[in-house]
């Protein structure tokens, strides 16, 4: 892996690192799911644990295209999301391209999207950890394996399947 990153210097690798965390969290949150798909290579592990569990093995690459269906198919029945991931720690070696960081995101549902106004039914936040593996993609890191740690939750969780329902609803992921 070394090899393929050589010529970028460790702290350059770092902040491709966390520029692809910004850009992840950013492009969800703004529902730009170019940026989103930007951050993955074209086949990524993803272990999310319960999350990702019913859309297949975290032992199995995917195509990043599924990913993103399965994604938009969540976060597009939000009003707003906001993903704040912070504490990077990334490990640059030659055998392993890493970051850790923390994770909170909100996820709301206004009750009435003119007046918003935040309950705690109407907002489910996810606390927890993310470990993403990085390869060499252009001139930056792309994330070709994903894993989440989910901490705990708070608020509404039944906002997750509600969110489901309604990008179902809209006719599009």
């Amino acid at each position: 892996m070394r090899e393929m990153h050589k010529a970028m210097p460790v702290i350059d690798v770092r902040n491709a690192m966390i520029d692809s965390y910004n850009r992840y969290a950013q492009g969800l949150d703004s529902k730009d799911w170019p940026m989103v798909r930007s951050c993955f290579a074209d086949e990524v592990f993803i272990d999310y644990g319960s999350i990702s569990d019913p859309t297949g093995s975290p032992d199995v690459a995917r195509k990043s295209d599924d990913w993103l269906q399965i994604l938009q198919g969540v976060i597009n029945g939000f009003d707003i999301t906001r993903h704040m991931i912070t504490n990077h720690r990334p490990v640059i070696s030659d055998s392993e391209l890493a970051c850790s960081a923390y994770l909170m995101a909100d996820h709301v549902i206004f009750q009435d999207p003119a007046v918003q106004l935040v309950s705690p039914d109407d907002v489910v936040t996810v606390v927890g950890e993310y470990t993403n593996w990085f390869e060499p993609a252009g001139s930056g890191l792309q994330i070709c394996r994903s894993r989440l740690v989910v901490n705990y939750t708070r608020g509404n969780p039944l906002l997750l399947g509600q969110a489901i329902e309604r990008t179902a609803l809209q006719g599009h992921s």
